[in-house]
């Protein structure tokens, strides 16, 4: 899977950058965060490999996908990581079905 420089998730474009900052979300270091006020997802390579870091871009995307569609949710921190871990487990398995 590789991870994109630019991300488009319903009517916004998100610049994706890589750092090795610390990333703060609850009060808590997290792997990845989504910047809705300046359109961006970072995700912290200083923390995790690959693996993560791809798991981290999708949980992140999931995040945009609910705020775009105005999906309310019970526990969107515990939803939207199963279906980032769906969603990679399907990409690694299937890499053919998402190639033009």
């Amino acid at each position: 899977m590789n991870i994109p420089e630019k991300v488009r998730i319903g009517s916004c474009v998100y610049d994706v950058e890589f750092t090795e900052n610390d990333l703060v979300a609850g009060g808590k270091e997290v792997y990845a965060n989504i910047d809705y006020n300046f359109n961006k997802i970072n995700i912290n390579t200083r923390i995790a490999g690959k693996q993560q870091n791809e798991l981290s871009f999708l949980h992140e995307i999931f995040h945009g996908i609910v705020r775009e569609r105005n999906i309310e949710l019970d526990d969107e921190e515990l939803i939207v990581e199963e279906l980032a871990r769906g969603m990679h487990q399907i990409i690694k398995d299937n890499p053919e079905i998402f190639k033009a």
